[in-house]
């Protein structure tokens, strides 16, 4: 197997990236990079914010941060959900160790739906537009995976051993 520096944690939103990678991150004494949170920082917006300035802006932005961000070694990286959703970024990270969060439906509906940080669920019934996207980013994702991990009522520790196991052969 490679000799992997960098994971990157692919899948939609509520799929647990954010919570997963912080603690990933803690176990192997790497760094933890959200590229939300970075984006946030960067720009002083909201995610929010920057999808009001359209979403093609905001994918630009994602894109130019995660040309940053893969340069980096020793790093797990929780990617926006619709970072697939670009060919440049699909390309970076078909290069890369991504680690696909294969979350279900219904669980991502759950997790989500009183959550109203998330730009593309504020318009319509969020079940139907978290299917829409989901149908159109799933393939994506698991093109993109080297590992997927079920995430449907998975206590987290189990995840990060099962990453954790997988790149330590």
């Amino acid at each position: 197997m490679e000799n992997i520096k960098q994971i990157f944690l692919i899948g939609m939103m509520g799929s647990g990236k954010s919570t997963l990678g912080s603690m990933l991150a803690d176990k192997l004494n790497w760094t933890f990079i959200d590229i939300d949170t970075e984006l946030e920082k960067d720009h002083g917006l909201s995610i929010n914010d920057m999808f009001n300035n359209g979403e093609s802006n905001f994918r630009s932005l994602e894109s130019k941060k995660l040309e940053k961000i893969v340069l980096k070694n020793h790093i797990v990286c929780a990617t926006g959900g619709g970072i697939v959703e670009e060919d440049v970024n699909r390309k970076i990270l078909n290069q890369s160790f991504c680690v696909y969060l294969d979350t279900s439906l219904d669980v991502l509906h759950e997790r989500v739906k009183h959550d109203s940080s998330r730009p593309l669920l504020l318009k319509g019934d969020k079940k139907d537009l978290l299917r829409d996207i989901f149908n159109n980013r799933e393939e994506k994702y698991k093109s993109l995976s080297k590992l997927n991990i079920n995430t449907d009522n998975v206590d987290i520790i189990d995840s990060c051993k099962t990453i954790m196991e997988y790149i330590s052969e």
